[in-house]
């Protein structure tokens, strides 16, 4: 996402203080010309078009477009702050409540973002193949193994295999017959480049778990379901919302394909 991008990207000090005021003003921004926001921060436009061009833009408008658009999605409907939902100041049972509260909006933004071909294509794929591999970081591997019980009872063996910067070698068996679930939530580390290129060549079809924006991981895969894209990758305190997101998606595949299967019989 736009976020992680300019989390990630190096600026100068003069560049910072632009990237600074457009962070804080959020949405404000919509309205402002680059020449007030020039103004604002005491520097000058062209240091506003560098800035949208070090994030992959041509221009500053096609920047403020996707900027503003994003920060409408992660504020839309939401009570809660996904990154910090609890303050040093709160007793337990805000916390209980906020945390009640993040959850129901992490599940309803879920299912907002789940599109009916892209679920009903991945649910085939799963029902089709003759073996289904996991991949993900620990943190994602563990919740996957919830899945992975359950798929036991339909007689359908589940590989869990762990992303790390030496890969899992289950990928090295891979081929059409094989189903690969891939979870990542920037969906363009470098081991998941490494992994979805090899997993092309060998003809494996690629269901993808990742956030709402194009990235290496839902352009190489064969399907793509989306996770609340609502937590920053360097300033959340824990993936709170996106655990919860993973474990959803995941249900939802179990359930579809436990459906078919007692249809079928």
């Amino acid at each position: 996402m736009l976020i992680h991008k300019i989390e990630k990207t190096h600026f100068s000090p003069s560049e910072a203080i632009i990237v600074d005021y457009i962070l804080k003003k959020g949405l404000q921004i919509e309205k402002m010309t680059i020449a007030q926001i020039a103004q604002e921060t005491y520097t000058s436009p062209p240091l506003l078009v560098r800035i949208a061009k070090k994030l992959g833009y041509d221009g500053y408008n096609e920047f403020k477009n996707d900027y503003i658009k994003e920060l409408k999605y992660l504020y839309m409907n939401q009570q809660v702050d996904a990154n910090i939902p609890f303050v040093v100041n709160d007793d337990m049972m805000h916390i209980a409540y906020n945390l009640c509260i993040l959850e129901r909006e992490t599940i309803q933004d879920t299912y907002a973002l789940v599109d009916h071909d892209q679920l009903q294509k991945a649910v085939r794929l799963l029902r089709d193949c003759q073996h289904i591999d996991i991949y993900g970081r620990t943190q994602h591997i563990d919740i996957a193994r919830s899945f992975q019980n359950r798929m036991y009872i339909l007689q359908r063996h589940v590989q869990l295999c762990s992303l790390s910067d030496e890969l899992d070698s289950t990928y090295l068996l891979s081929d059409s017959s094989h189903c690969a679930i891939t979870i990542s939530y920037s969906g363009h580390a470098p081991s998941i480049q490494r992994l979805i290129h090899v997993l092309k060549k060998k003809q494996t079809p690629i269901i993808a778990i990742t956030n709402i924006e194009e990235n290496d991981l839902s352009m190489m895969a064969d399907v793509t379901l989306k996770m609340s894209s609502r937590e920053l990758i360097y300033t959340k305190i824990a993936d709170y919302a996106t655990s919860l997101s993973i474990k959803y998606l995941l249900d939802l595949l179990y359930s579809c394909i436990f459906l078919f299967t007692i249809r079928k019989i």
